[in-house]
């Protein structure tokens, strides 16, 4: 079946206009960055939306499923990264990048969502010692891995 970006996949097809050389590609380039930094202002309005409705409060339902989602999907991103760099596959570089930003997450949800006290020092030496640290060896990792 032909896919309307041309031969292959679609997603394929994207990154390799993305990759080209030439004046075409060069449009192509700019134009999804645009796309991009479009986005990035309509979702910074909309923080300044939520910035000025919520006042720090925030009824959640299923709080323990967020957290419980957001564990497995940590440990989901550890496994491919292993299982990929035990292959040498570059493909680690992009398991690896996102275990990192999910380890990332995870510190700053643990500390901005702790209870004073006790409970808040325990998430910020648990972000500062163990998940902060492994997320920059991750990122230093999926740096490393797009070289193999």
């Amino acid at each position: 079946m032909r896919t309307p970006m041309g031969g292959g996949r679609w997603p394929q097809a994207v990154l390799d206009r993305l990759g080209a050389e030439g004046p075409g590609a060069d449009r192509f380039r700019r134009g999804t960055a645009g796309a991009l930094v479009a986005v990035a202002a309509l979702l910074f309005g909309w923080i300044l939306v939520l910035g000025s409705t919520t006042r720090g409060q925030a009824e959640v339902r299923n709080w323990s499923v967020v957290w419980i989602g957001l564990d497995v999907l940590q440990v989901t991103g550890l496994i491919a990264t292993g299982l990929l760099l035990a292959r040498r596959s570059r493909l680690a570089a992009l398991a690896a990048a996102a275990s990192a930003t999910l380890l990332f997450l995870d510190a700053w949800f643990d500390v901005m969502t702790a209870e004073g006290g006790g409970a808040w020092y325990l998430a910020l030496a648990m972000a500062l010692l163990v998940e902060l640290p492994a997320s920059l060896a991750l990122a230093a990792l999926s740096r490393s891995a797009m070289d193999w």
